[in-house]
């Protein structure tokens, strides 16, 4: 899997999550920000989800 790939299905878990809620679209978001993590060499959830951020803002700003 892919960078990008990872991190739309994270904002896709997320999104229906908080619309509908369920332990499986909580539970997918952060086993893909895992994911993400380990692709990325980072050390821990807090760097991913920050690593995350970035390039979302980057995304939206392009």
């Amino acid at each position: 899997m892919n960078e990008q790939f990872l991190i739309d299905q994270i904002v896709m878990y997320l999104g229906t999550f908080q619309r509908f809620g369920g332990k499986h679209n909580e539970t997918m978001a952060y086993k893909r920000l895992e994911q993400l993590r380990a692709l990325a060499g980072l050390k821990d959830a807090d760097e991913a989800t920050d690593y995350l951020i970035m390039k979302m803002e980057g995304a939206m700003a392009a």
